[in-house]
């Protein structure tokens, strides 16, 4: 019985971590950014197909400051004018088609733009 309980602590810690860290990135093109009055930053792109809020320029979006979020701004942005591939990295369980949308979505770690078609 203790042989038992040593190996099934073993593999709860083997695959505890894994499970902690698990993450999932999107690489997408912008379809559209929308920037509203209360400083929201919404964004669709092809890999969900409806507004995601990113960040917030006017207060911390969870651990995203204004002065961040104003930068990943210009890069959604610029990566739209540029028609080029776009990466959000979420930490946590999930896919780009499953995020959820506006205000509940979870919260990008970055933000990036990947590279711009020839």
């Amino acid at each position: 019985m203790k042989k038992l309980a040593r190996l099934m602590a073993f593999v709860m810690a083997a695959v505890l971590p894994v499970q902690v860290f698990a993450a999932f990135e999107c690489n997408v093109k912008i379809k559209a950014v929308l920037v509203y009055g209360d400083g929201m930053v919404n964004v669709l792109h092809t890999g969900r197909g409806d507004y995601t809020v990113i960040c917030n320029l006017n207060s911390n979006w969870g651990v995203v400051s204004p002065t961040t979020c104003a930068m990943w701004t210009a890069v959604v942005l610029g990566a739209k004018k540029r028609d080029a591939l776009a990466t959000f990295y979420f930490p946590g369980e999930g896919s780009c088609a499953t995020l959820n949308t506006y205000g509940s979505a979870a919260i990008p770690t970055y933000v990036g733009e990947l590279s711009t078609p020839q």
